[in-house]
């Protein structure tokens, strides 16, 4: 079992953040949800490679994945933290200041998700 599969949900989410902030940066272009994921399950050493397989829910038995709710939680976190953008459907930007933060500064990437939840 990896590390990833072992995280709790909200730990899992900021991992993601993290990962995605540092993906965009990467490739200095949008992307949409699609290749994030694909990038992240092919890229990241802590997501199992089988986790964009659809699973049946044993409540309602319908077919989901499971990695991609978790995913996008994390894309709304950071574009409610105003890191990220959307300016057309399915695609998925930084904003100046997604572009200037250091990834790894988790404290206030956590600081900025939550002042941005707040505002609901």
């Amino acid at each position: 079992m990896s590390g990833f599969a072992k995280m709790t949900t909200y730990k899992k989410e900021e991992f993601l953040e993290k990962e995605i902030l540092n993906y965009l940066q990467k490739i200095h272009q949008p992307a949409t949800r699609t290749q994030i994921a694909e990038y992240l399950v092919k890229n990241t050493d802590s997501i199992p490679n089988d986790s964009l397989k659809y699973v049946t829910s044993k409540k309602t038995g319908r077919e989901y994945v499971p990695f991609m709710n978790r995913l996008s939680f994390a894309i709304t976190s950071l574009r409610k933290a105003q890191l990220i953008d959307h300016p057309k459907r399915e695609t998925t930007v930084l904003t100046k200041l997604g572009q200037d933060i250091n990834p790894d500064n988790e404290k206030y990437i956590h600081k900025l998700v939550m002042k941005g939840w707040a505002k609901l």
